[in-house]
């Protein structure tokens, strides 16, 4: 059988889908699904720098630098901006694809289909975020479409706040893909199928929280 790669049909069509793919025996059209996804992953994060979200942790060295310098280090913030959107790109599709062919019996290639297909709701979730920020002035741990903005009548800890904030239905949405996914194409159980995927998540989550708890004032 061939499958035929797209960018949104298994979010959509996640059964029909699921089974081809196990079937398949040939796939046509990844490697061009996965550039589109790589160029708008990098155009996110791009407008993101554009829009100065994220340069608050070395703005108290902006006010000590005359306009040509401060043009400068925008411009490098900028760049550096688009090449994390190529990093987080390659990190969930094809990262996240090898931790899982680690522990399970399905092909690299087909779980690299996957990844591609649940990655455009992670940059919904990122494209959100940044109108979040323009308009309502809400940072991305205090998205209504997390569990950040609970998190912060529970407790004042910075950490678990950024934690909870990485919890969004955005996030729930990608697990129950993979979960279905990798229950259909692997012969594992699905107790094992559980935890590898909400311990990938698992980690991605504390490394983001602790990168957003580090005082990079203090580091720099």
């Amino acid at each position: 059988m061939i499958y035929q790669a797209g960018l949104w049909k298994m979010l959509f069509f996640l059964k029909r889908d699921v089974f081809q793919l196990g079937k398949a025996e040939t796939i046509y059209g990844l490697t061009s699904r996965v550039v589109i996804l790589f160029l708008i992953s990098a155009m996110i994060f791009t407008i993101n720098g554009l829009a100065g979200i994220g340069s608050h942790v070395f703005s108290f060295e902006l006010i000590k630098l005359p306009a040509s310098q401060y043009e400068w280090l925008k411009s490098y913030f900028i760049l550096g901006r688009f090449l994390l959107g190529i990093l987080y790109a390659g990190i969930i599709i094809f990262f996240s694809s090898l931790l899982f062919w680690t522990l399970t019996n399905v092909p690299y290639k087909k779980l690299v289909v996957m990844q591609a297909a649940v990655f455009p709701v992670l940059l919904l979730e990122q494209a959100v975020n940044i109108v979040l920020v323009m308009w309502l002035g809400l940072p991305w741990y205090s998205s209504p479409f997390s569990m950040g903005a609970a998190a912060q009548y529970m407790t004042e800890s910075p950490f678990f706040i950024y934690f909870l904030g990485c919890i969004s239905i955005f996030k729930v949405w990608v697990i129950a893909v993979q979960i279905y996914g990798l229950s259909s194409l692997s012969r594992q159980r699905k107790p094992i199928i559980w935890l590898l995927v909400l311990g990938v998540h698992l980690i991605y989550w504390l490394g983001t929280s602790f990168l957003a708890f580090l005082d990079f004032q203090v580091v720099l």
